[in-house]
């Protein structure tokens, strides 16, 4: 079974669910990627996804552009004899199902979190004519695909929200490769020595909120500043003037041990949750993170923002703040590491749910039940 992804190359969620089924038996993968992340992807080092184009963004005013991208998918659809389309995040891409009839192949819509929970309802609320016209596209298009996945329960109610869709829908959470988490990663840890320290792990862009993390250290004992390092990732990887707004917060903290590293492999990501005293993630807007995932199964202690987080997964072992106060956060970190107490073992329930061949075989069989319909 031959299947098109329209992803992007760069992002961890939609290397690891192509990955997958690019290692699996009985599928072979294709990628089409948006121009702006097949530009940053060319530019890697090391490059093993196999993408075949890039395209422009569907656009209503860009009629010819469009139409120029649209031949492209059209005529890769042929050239490899594609089953299926999924697309991996839905704004914008999911704007091509407006197509379906013209592709001629049943098209998945992957969601991701803030595309249907923040980006697209936002188009409805906005009453611009290129939001009256775009709003009532991704309703269409939503109704309309052959099958909608999402990482949580509350992404699938919101797009019924906007779309009125009840049916064909599915929670596939792109899950952890267990196997490789419980690999001996003690080589690959990337820090100088072996002080205690607090993890921030989500990358450099201002979704991840990391100003806001920056002033509940800032709030700390002093104890604590003086014990624990701060580590930071992703520098140089992200949104360089965010980066340089932190860099310049953190200078004028003198009494704080910073380490900000770059963008690291898996293997040296698992190590720093493995040994990390503590993780925080704040961002602004949120789905199901797999980090999140991967930390609650190194059984390290975890602190996530004031959002509605999936129930099912993040209820064990996670404290989640109840307001964007960087006070409350300060408070939470310190009360954590004092206790200095265990987590319970994460039920088999949860474990299952995050297992990436679990949700995988779900995927695998919605793929194959949409090619043998069509």
């Amino acid at each position: 079974m031959n299947i098109l992804f329209i992803a992007d190359p760069n992002s961890i969620h939609d290397e690891k669910w192509i990955t997958y089924f690019t290692n699996s038996q009985g599928f072979k993968t294709y990628i089409i990627a948006r121009k702006p992340h097949f530009v940053e992807y060319s530019n890697r080092d090391l490059n093993s996804l196999p993408i075949i184009k890039s395209i422009s963004d569907f656009s209503f005013f860009w009629i010819f552009r469009t139409i120029r991208s649209a031949r492209i998918i059209k005529k890769t659809i042929l050239s490899y004899d594609i089953d299926v389309i999924n697309i991996q995040y839905a704004e914008p891409s999911a704007l091509w199902c407006l197509l379906r009839w013209y592709f001629k192949k049943p098209m998945v819509i992957t969601t991701l979190g803030t595309d249907v929970l923040k980006t697209i309802p936002e188009v409805f609320a906005k009453k611009n004519f290129i939001n009256k016209l775009v709003g009532p596209a991704y309703q269409y298009v939503f109704s309309k695909a052959d099958w909608v996945t999402g990482t949580s329960q509350r992404q699938l109610d919101s797009i019924t929200e906007f779309s009125g869709r009840k049916d064909k829908m599915t929670v596939v959470r792109t899950g952890v490769d267990l196997e490789r988490l419980k690999t001996d990663t003690r080589s690959f840890f990337p820090l100088k020595d072996d002080k205690p320290f607090i993890l921030f792990p989500r990358y450099i862009k201002p979704i991840y909120n990391h100003e806001f993390c920056l002033r509940a250290i800032d709030w700390l004992p002093i104890k604590l500043k003086k014990k624990y390092r701060m580590v930071f990732v992703g520098k140089d990887c992200g949104d360089i003037d965010y980066q340089n707004s932190l860099m310049e917060t953190m200078s004028k903290m003198t009494d704080v041990d910073f380490s900000f590293i770059g963008k690291q492999k898996q293997e040296a990501v698992f190590e720093l949750y493995k040994k990390s005293a503590l993780v925080v993630m704040t961002p602004v807007s949120d789905g199901s993170p797999v980090s999140a995932m991967e930390v609650l199964l190194c059984g390290v202690k975890i602190i996530l923002g004031p959002l509605d987080y999936d129930q099912d997964i993040y209820s064990e072992n996670v404290v989640r703040l109840s307001s964007w106060d960087p006070t409350e956060l300060s408070e939470t970190i310190t009360t954590l590491l004092d206790e200095n107490t265990e987590h319970d073992p994460l039920s088999p329930e949860v474990s299952k749910m995050m297992d990436m061949k679990y949700n995988m075989e779900i995927v695998g069989k919605i793929y194959k039940e949409l090619a043998e319909k069509n």
